[in-house]
């Protein structure tokens, strides 16, 4: 699915274990395509977590789009926990020329599940993918956690497309 076709109003909360939530629209986790972003620093490591920040570089309308579409679900899910905005620790991040959209390497039970592929379709290990690279991602949000007075949730990487 790509991220134009998720409408905001149908994104809904579900209290789920202890103090996290599952993320929903129309009743499941949300999968969408992203569109072509760079990929300025490459994979970092933090928390023994592996994580990519994604640069929307350029003033494309696909760009500012996809910026807007973050804006608002982030807004709608301070709205759903009728909190205010300080207390999201928003995924997004602006700089003086684009913004930043940190993303975290999908794993289940240590085993990373993202999917790394160049442009010919053949498998790229993820630690081989580059800085300085345009790559267009399938992303996953399920989960939003209360920790320590603040709200968390993750965009994690199921595919990644090298261009």
């Amino acid at each position: 699915m790509k991220f134009e076709d998720i409408d905001i109003n149908n994104i809904t909360l579900e209290k789920s274990v202890k103090t996290s939530y599952d993320i929903r629209f129309n009743g499941y986790s949300i999968e969408f395509w992203a569109p072509e972003l760079y990929v300025p620093f490459g994979i970092e490591s933090k928390y023994n977590n592996y994580f990519l920040n994604l640069e929307l570089k350029g003033d494309s309308n696909s760009i500012k789009l996809f910026q807007y579409f973050i804006e608002t679900f982030e807004t709608k899910l301070i709205e759903l926990l009728d909190i205010p905005k300080e207390l999201l620790n928003s995924q997004l991040r602006y700089t003086d020329n684009n913004s930043l959209l940190y993303t975290k390497v999908y794993e289940k039970y240590k085993k990373i599940i993202t999917t790394v592929k160049n442009k010919d379709n053949s498998f790229v290990n993820i630690f081989d993918l580059e800085k300085d690279n345009y790559v267009n991602v399938n992303l996953i949000v399920d989960k939003l956690w209360f920790i320590k007075g603040m709200y968390y949730y993750k965009f994690k990487l199921k595919d990644i497309i090298i261009c």
